[in-house]
């Protein structure tokens, strides 16, 4: 299996939302928007599984969110092989719609969403103004990927830059049949792309929340049930009857604490009521100490 140069990781924004989605009542829009992050990510990592499979000498970047002249840019999936860039966006959109130039229109809602193609030929004009300036004259390529087996395009031109669910197989096909190896200049490349690298921290879309209104306690690492109780080492679910280890559970907790609350010192009586369901104090402080460095002493303590 080919190990991706640049591995893909969930975007903050969503796994913040996945957090608030079972510990805040979130509004119906919130609820489309979460959503639309979850479909997203999860059709990336279905390409991610195909493009894994690559036999080709090829280095793959999943998720680059690059700079150029003050103006941000996302790559889905970039595969360097060694006379052409790949670039390709991933859509998870599901149901028919028809292909016009100025959008995707959906033949059962009426709705209209944006042409990929111009989020497409943005990256593309933006990534070669990126390869210009970091001395790369490299042929590139863009793909629109319909990753949905249930997604179907009218009225689209078989010459447009869109890969259907029953062409996917063929794309892998060619990419496979892609000529020569990737040289230490490519490797030179890739490692660069990686090192402008940005973290997205524009976090707008992201629901207003305070530590008071959030529900406490620890959920079930299957069903994300609140409905846990402690046997032992154990965590146990009531209501699929999944088991975890409670230093497992504690310190799962604690990271969707500190994804939310950042700015916010970890001691022991704020997890032992973020929990809510370990009410043994020390039980707590020896798990954050095994796991966590240690600043300040007794009732000052803080973990890192």
């Amino acid at each position: 299996m080919l190990v991706a140069f640049k591995e893909r990781t969930e975007p903050i924004i969503l796994s913040k939302m996945r957090i608030l989605n079972k510990r805040l009542e979130l509004s119906e829009e919130e609820k489309r928007y979460f959503s639309y992050l979850d479909k997203g990510y999860k059709g990336e990592l279905q390409f991610d599984a195909m493009t894994e499979k690559l036999t080709s000498s090829c280095l793959i970047l999943n998720d680059l969110l690059l700079e150029v002249e003050k103006t941000t840019f996302q790559i889905d999936t970039l595969i360097i092989f060694a006379g052409t860039l790949y670039l390709f966006e991933i859509k998870t959109n599901q149901g028919d719609y028809l292909y016009k130039q100025e959008g995707l229109t959906s033949t059962t809602t009426g709705v209209t969403i944006k042409n990929p193609l111009d989020q497409l030929n943005r990256a593309k004009l933006l990534f070669k103004k990126l390869l210009n300036q970091l001395g790369y004259n490299s042929k590139l390529q863009g793909s629109v990927v319909f990753i949905n087996p249930e997604f179907t395009l009218y009225h689209a031109h078989p010459d447009l830059p869109f890969i259907f669910p029953t062409q996917i197989k063929r794309l892998l096909d060619n990419l496979n049949n892609q000529p020569g190896e990737v040289t230490s200049n490519h490797k030179k490349l890739a490692a660069k792309l990686v090192s402008l690298h940005r973290i997205d921290t524009s976090f707008d879309k992201l629901p207003k929340y305070n530590y008071d209104e959030l529900k406490k306690g620890i959920t079930c690492s299957e069903c994300e049930s609140f409905s846990v109780e402690v046997n032992h080492k154990y965590l146990v679910c009531r209501d699929c009857g999944s088991k975890e280890l409670v230093e497992s559970a504690v310190m799962r907790t604690v990271e969707e604490f500190r994804l939310l609350f950042p700015e916010r010192a970890i001691k022991t009586s704020i997890i032992k009521e973020w929990c809510v369901v370990i009410q043994d104090g020390k039980r707590i402080r020896r798990i954050l100490a095994k796991h966590l460095n240690i600043e300040g002493t007794r009732k000052w303590t803080n973990y890192k």
